[in-house]
């Protein structure tokens, strides 16, 4: 940090010329006025005004911002900064009602985030746990947001132009309780070929649709719990789509009900779907014959 140095001092008694302190203020006039220099407070006119540089020793007033918007780097400006709402980051608009973990301090009102690569860490969290904190995540579409209700323990997703609310492009959504849904269930069977004499069915064929198409028949063998662990109300459907006999068997420790006990499908063309009623217990719905 600078200091003031004058070329002069005085003494009780010492007979002071005008050359003397005509140095010493020429001392002052540079400290304030050139090197290093003295920033006035009357630079400032309101609460949040700040001062920032414009050039090489030359500074400025940048006057306070909007409620809610961040201080950026502007090229543009004169100060190089400027103040703008928040625009980008992974989220942004967050409304919080009890924060107590955000990042940053907040604990309540609307707060900006920006997230890194590798998201929150283990101390930024949306509340206390056990507390709870709703949560609003907004889309550009008046309407449409997510929303998780911390009272209702539930996540609410509302899309109102004909968009898909909620899409996993890939891997599995395991839901533990019961899931209503309002509105059309849209899904589709897997169409698959099997050509030999024996089918097994495994974890994975659910909700298939198997033609078989072998010339003299084949034969599918429903599997116990332990070999195969289907969950109970699995179904497998089955085409008789070649000239062969499409015939069911059970598996060691699994058994089979049908209509007289009938284990055939009756007519080329035709399916039977196989229904696992119980651990180890199967069902054959269909054209039995």
């Amino acid at each position: 940090m600078a200091t003031l140095a004058v070329t002069n001092s005085f003494s009780a008694g010492t007979t002071i010329v005008a050359a003397d302190m005509n140095e010493n203020f020429d001392d002052v006039e540079a400290f304030v006025n050139s090197t290093p220099g003295v920033v006035q407070n009357d630079i400032v006119d309101a609460k949040g005004d700040i001062i920032a540089a414009t050039a090489a020793d030359a500074v400025s007033r940048l006057a306070v911002g909007t409620d809610t918007h961040v201080l950026t780097a502007d090229s543009s400006a004169a100060t190089g900064l400027a103040w703008a709402a928040p625009t980008t980051g992974d989220i942004t608009g967050v409304t919080t009602a009890a924060a107590s973990g955000l990042a940053g301090g907040a604990t309540s009102g609307t707060a900006a985030l920006t997230f890194s690569p590798g998201g929150l860490t283990a101390a930024q969290n949306f509340g206390a746990d056990g507390a709870g904190v709703d949560i609003t995540f907004h889309s550009a579409t008046a309407g449409d947001n997510m929303l998780w209700d911390a009272s209702e323990e539930k996540l609410v997703i509302t899309g109102t132009n004909g968009q898909n609310a909620l899409e996993v492009a890939d891997g599995d959504v395991s839901i533990t309780d019961k899931l209503t849904v309002t509105g059309q269930i849209v899904t589709h069977l897997t169409v698959e070929t099997e050509s030999g004499t024996t089918h097994a069915p495994a974890v994975g064929d659910e909700n298939k649709y198997i033609l078989t198409t072998h010339g003299t028949g084949i034969t599918v063998t429903l599997p116990q719990d332990s070999a195969q662990a289907f969950a109970i109300g699995t179904t497998i459907y089955y085409e008789r789509n070649g000239a062969g006999t499409l015939t069911f068997a059970a598996g060691t420790g699994a058994t089979i009900t049908s209509k007289d006990s009938t284990l055939t499908c009756g007519d080329r063309y035709t399916a039977v779907c196989a229904l696992k009623i119980g651990t180890n217990a199967w069902s054959l719905i269909g054209n039995i014959g």
